[in-house]
């Protein structure tokens, strides 16, 4: 007989290729939580300051040089693809006093203490020249990014910008913050003009309006081709989860006529990236042929840092993430609007890049917990919730098909890129450290042992559905309506059904091998 909450049997015990869709082009799966009045808990709250200066402004819905559309449409949890496991608020600020900024954060000054509710800062510069924050602000945010905190900083062409972010370490060499006046100093490259052939141009024909309906083509660097959580069959390329929608990459960003760049810093600032940790450009932009601006004609096609990324997460570093982007038009209204009144794929698209990169840029504890809240949901998934009930004991022979349920209601609610890491996340901790060096080896990019890597998927499956399993028993012990009591003992448990999984991996994977051997004569 099939396994409750599953339409197959398992024809070969433990172990068989899991028949779930692939997720990377399906929606989010969402989950009306509702349904569950008496739970207390819910999503993980992300705590976002905002910071402009200059000509830009923070939330006017209507002006064209502000971030309304933005944090309205894309941080709406009633839009159908906001996640189910995290909610934003977003505090606004402004370096001088303007309309539309949240009482009490007008002349808005880094001071000891001011970052202590956030777990991100969005810098939205405008102001060029010198850079203009004082040491003690600028060691507020370096305080800040050291312990955890996620930034965000942009300008646009030529010095926008570089008053208010060229003076943060890591911030001030991942992007061309500098033009003319000043000039740039030792190890800093020259931005691009907003008119002559250096600008960075992506308007697209034949329209002159950056506020039109369509969008420019930007080229992610695809980051994976097998991922050995995939299944051994599957071998696709994934873009950083940043760039990871619900419909697959995303490969579109509102246009302009002249953007920045985001580049790889110079050797002179490497001690700024603690531990190594390098600096990643996760996607280019390209410039359009024919573009005529000032009598200047473009003729060269050539890309661009459109998006980079520091992920100070990784252990050798541990502090907090970096993202830059070449331009704020990429966010503003003035070239949202267009895309917005043509809706589907392309602006649905967009917004989710908008959270993607909120939900990146947060720090390891608001990760754990988003995580957290993805697990809880995955429980609530219809599959698990038939299936979860009878597990009251560990039921050692269902590890892996509670694996291949679990990881398949995880793709539900999450976009694959997310759903993958977050897998990873979970398992990784109780992998052999052997098993973690096959997995991660560079050999899995290109010509791969596909035997080893379905052992490794069977292997951290299984892990996965011995959690899920120790999960589901302490479910049943305490009662779903209680789990907010039991959430601070999730790792222990957690821990001790991945053993267990981990246990009966080993036994079967070996029992399997003989008998592979045997065949083989």
């Amino acid at each position: 007989m099939p396994t409750p909450g599953f339409d197959i049997p398992n024809p070969f015990d433990p172990f068989f290729p899991p028949r779930f869709p692939e997720r990377f082009q399906d929606p989010p799966f969402r989950w009306d939580i509702p349904v569950w009045p008496d739970l207390r808990w819910g999503p993980a709250q992300i705590k976002v300051l905002v910071v402009c200066d200059g000509n830009s402004y923070s939330t006017d819905p209507l002006a064209g040089f502000s971030l309304g559309l933005a944090l309205q449409d894309a941080f709406d949890p009633t839009h159908d693809e906001h996640p189910s496991y995290a909610r934003f608020s977003f505090t606004k600020a402004h370096r001088n006093t303007t309309t539309g900024i949240t009482p009490g954060f007008e002349n808005f000054r880094f001071t000891a203490g001011s970052l202590n509710s956030f777990d991100e800062v969005w810098l939205f510069g405008f102001t060029p020249g010198a850079p203009y924050l004082s040491a003690a602000e600028v060691n507020t945010i370096h305080a800040f990014m050291d312990g955890g905190g996620g930034v965000l900083a942009m300008g646009d062409h030529e010095d926008l910008g570089l008053g208010l972010c060229g003076g943060i370490k890591r911030v001030r060499s991942m992007r061309k913050w500098w033009f003319n006046s000043p000039p740039p100093p030792a190890g800093m490259i020259q931005a691009p003009d907003n008119t002559d052939l250096t600008r960075n141009d992506t308007q697209q024909l034949p329209s002159n309006s950056e506020s039109d309906t369509v969008p420019q083509p930007i080229f992610p660097n695809y980051r994976y081709t097998h991922p050995f959580w995939k299944p051994w069959w599957f071998r696709q390329k994934y873009p950083h989860p940043i760039l990871c929608g619900p419909r697959g990459a995303i490969t579109v960003m509102p246009d302009h006529p002249h953007e920045g760049d985001c580049i790889t810093p110079a050797a002179a600032f490497a001690s700024e990236f603690t531990g190594g940790v390098p600096v990643e450009i996760i996607a280019r932009g390209r410039n359009v042929v024919g573009r005529n601006k000032g009598g200047f004609v473009i003729s060269d096609p050539r890309e661009f840092g459109l998006l980079g990324v520091w992920d100070g997460h990784l252990p050798a570093a541990n502090q907090g993430r970096v993202a830059v982007d070449a331009t704020w038009h990429h966010w503003f209204n003035v070239n949202l609007r267009g895309l917005r009144t043509a809706g589907g794929n392309n602006y649905r698209d967009i917004l989710a890049f908008f959270r993607n990169v909120a939900i990146w840029l947060a720090p390891k504890g608001q990760q754990a917990a988003m995580r957290r809240a993805g697990q809880r949901i995955v429980l609530l998934t219809p599959s698990l919730v038939e299936t979860l009930p009878s597990l009251v004991d560990f039921r050692p022979e269902r590890f892996y098909l509670l694996g291949v349920a679990a990881r398949d209601a995880l793709g539900r609610i999450a976009p694959q890129c997310q759903s993958a890491a977050w897998f990873f996340e979970i398992v990784s901790p109780f992998l052999p450290a052997s098993a973690l060096k096959l997995a991660l080896n560079d050999r899995f990019e290109g010509v791969h042992n596909l035997m080893e890597s379905a052992a490794l998927d069977a292997l951290s499956t299984t892990v996965f559905g011995a959690i899920v399993n120790a999960i589901g028993m302490q479910m049943n012990k305490h009662g779903l309506e209680k789990m907010e009591g039991w959430d601070e003992e999730l790792d222990r448990v957690s821990a001790e059904g991945a053993k267990r999984g981990l246990e009966v991996a080993v036994k079967e994977l070996t029992r399997s091998q003989r008998t592979v051997k045997s065949l083989l004569g």
